[in-house]
């Protein structure tokens, strides 16, 4: 009798061992499927939050769990892996396949910033926040169109009003500046600074 206690148990742990790894797989498969569909970083509390419909996780497992994908990734030489990046995790190309993706989309690229976008951009960046008039201030010209095309194209933000006559609009970088750039958060910036 003690026997096949001992059978069922070694049984049980088994099946109990194979349903773990089991879901351990089929949550790894479903972060790797949001991340595949999502062009945007995704937020680690998001994704725990939709992979709680199907399994009980926590936000330290969702990391773990992100991890391993990207061990996997490495392992196996995937052309892409994980990265976090403005507040969220985003699947990307690796860098060593990324000038042949960059060949594919040559033509379908838009317009780039030019000199004045990029230098308002990195006075918005540095100075957050930061009114329309201050930034005309600091290059001496006339800033509205520069400011409006950045605002066009999601790279800045209205984040409030400044006290005082008037009460301008203060501007800020947004997340889609971020992940263009490749940064994590604004604090990235000040290791950037010359």
């Amino acid at each position: 009798m003690k026997q096949a206690i001992n059978l069922f148990e070694k049984l049980l742990e088994k099946t109990t061992k194979r349903a773990y790894y089991s879901a351990q797989k089929e949550k790894r498969r479903i972060l790797e499927g949001l991340l595949f569909s999502s062009s945007e970083p995704i937020p680690l509390a998001k994704l725990r939050e939709i992979l709680t419909t199907a399994f009980p996780a926590h936000s330290d497992e969702v990391k773990t769990l992100l991890t391993e994908l990207n061990e996997e990734y490495l392992r196996e030489g995937r052309a892409f892996q994980i990265d976090f990046l403005a507040e969220g995790y985003l699947l990307r190309t690796r860098e060593d396949v990324y000038p042949f993706v960059e060949a594919l989309h040559k033509d379908r690229r838009g317009e780039k910033l030019s000199k004045a976008g990029m230098e308002v951009l990195a006075i918005i960046a540095y100075q957050s926040p930061i009114t329309r008039r201050e930034i005309e201030q600091i290059r001496g010209v006339d800033s509205s169109a520069v400011v409006s095309s950045l605002l066009e194209r999601g790279l800045i933000e209205p984040i409030g009003r400044k006290e005082g006559p008037g009460r301008p609009m203060q501007y800020g970088v947004t997340k889609k500046f971020l992940q263009h750039f490749g940064l994590k958060t604004t604090q990235d910036l000040l290791s950037l600074n010359p």
